[in-house]
């Protein structure tokens, strides 16, 4: 066949990384006239491509590519992915407006004629990405979206999440209990989430050590989880969302303090000193008026001593498009303002920890008056 086509991998893609098309008639981009004309599906439902494109995209074949164009859909891909997606404390979460269905279609025309169109496979897109060592046309293919090898709370963790594909996972087991997964039957419920707190609860194994075990054809998949005792300081827990799009659960188990930060702007009044006017001006009265201009507030969070594989999963905290600190029933969002990460590894760290500084993105104060 002269049509060839190179498209995304029949997985899931991240939408905050290129999703890459690219197309190539070698018998016909000669022709008078000729362009490439990309239509691109993004939709939530079954993998059955909607009637209509959400966008139609003419490329001209590029002379230093022989002949070939491509396109780079993930912008217009992420327009239509949220990250609000997760309702706290949720025991069996969908995924809902947090992935969607992504096919291109790419057909040949000139102006004598035109080519057959040739349909990509149908992805999943999330928020999330892939490491550019991985190259273009990446897919993220795993079944339980965490790069833990184990989970880490403790019991006064407020909440904590796994996520998994939910049209590969038959059931979930801890202990004695099993969950079977919610019915998938569109791009909502495709990838699934639980809540390890209640589960652990209603197997009755809560603050004790025990696995989860994701049932999948072939090999299941068993990530442990491990309860530490809580530092006299007080612990820090996060959901950060995650390279493969999903919000991740991670305890700052370490000393933690908060500092904060206020700019102001001052405005002075009329100064009266003479004894004739209305107002006359003393030592004791202000004369300058404080205006707050911005409150800003910082938590420093620290690790306890961690594994050499949790690193990775700090790297992916500094990485994340929304970060959020639960206080018991309270959700805050907040962002890494650390500028620099450095992978710490056991042959050279021995007992590794991070300090990471999170700033809250709502001010301190709720009303800012200038």
């Amino acid at each position: 066949m002269s049509f060839t086509f190179t498209e995304q991998p029949d997985a899931i893609v991240g939408a905050n990384s290129p999703i890459i098309y690219q197309a190539y008639d070698s018998t016909n981009y000669t022709n008078a006239g000729y362009m490439y004309q990309f239509k691109v599906y993004v939709w939530s439902g079954t993998t059955t491509l909607p009637a209509t494109p959400v966008v139609t995209i003419n490329r001209l074949p590029d002379q230093y590519g022989g002949g070939r164009a491509w396109i780079d859909v993930h912008k217009i891909v992420g327009q239509y992915i949220t990250s609000e997606f997760l309702v706290n404390a949720t025991y069996k979460p969908n995924i809902g407006s947090g992935a969607k269905r992504v096919a291109v279609t790419c057909q040949g025309i000139w102006t004598a004629g035109s080519s057959s169109t040739i349909t990509s496979s149908v992805s999943l897109a999330t928020k999330g990405y892939s490491y550019t060592a991985e190259g273009f046309n990446a897919g993220l293919n795993k079944v339980v979206f965490t790069d833990k090898t184990a989970l880490y709370l403790t019991t006064y963790t407020p909440t904590a999440y796994l996520w998994y594909d939910a049209t590969i996972v038959t059931s979930i087991v801890v202990g004695s209990t099993t969950v079977t997964p919610n019915t998938v039957t569109s791009s909502d419920q495709a990838i699934q989430g639980i809540e390890v707190k209640q589960l652990f609860t209603i197997a009755g194994l809560y603050g004790t050590n025990a696995n989860i075990t994701f049932v999948k054809p072939g090999d299941d998949i068993v990530i442990p989880v491990i309860f530490d005792c809580q530092n006299k300081y007080g612990q820090q827990d996060v959901l950060f969302l995650n390279r493969y799009g999903v919000y991740d659960s991670y305890l700052f188990n370490g000393v933690s303090r908060m500092t904060y930060a206020i700019t102001s702007e001052q405005y002075a009044q009329p100064i009266f000193k003479q004894a004739n006017l209305a107002q006359s001006w003393t030592y004791g009265v202000q004369i300058t008026t404080p205006y707050l201009t911005n409150s800003t507030e910082v938590m420093t969070v620290n690790t306890d001593w961690i594994p050499e594989a949790d690193v990775a999963i700090v790297e992916q905290i500094f990485y994340s498009t929304n970060v959020l600190i639960l206080n018991n029933s309270d959700v805050l969002s907040t962002r890494v303002i650390d500028t620099a990460f450095e992978y710490k590894k056991r042959t050279n760290e021995k007992l590794i920890q991070y300090t990471i500084q999170l700033e809250y993105n709502q001010p301190k104060i709720n009303k800012i008056v200038r």
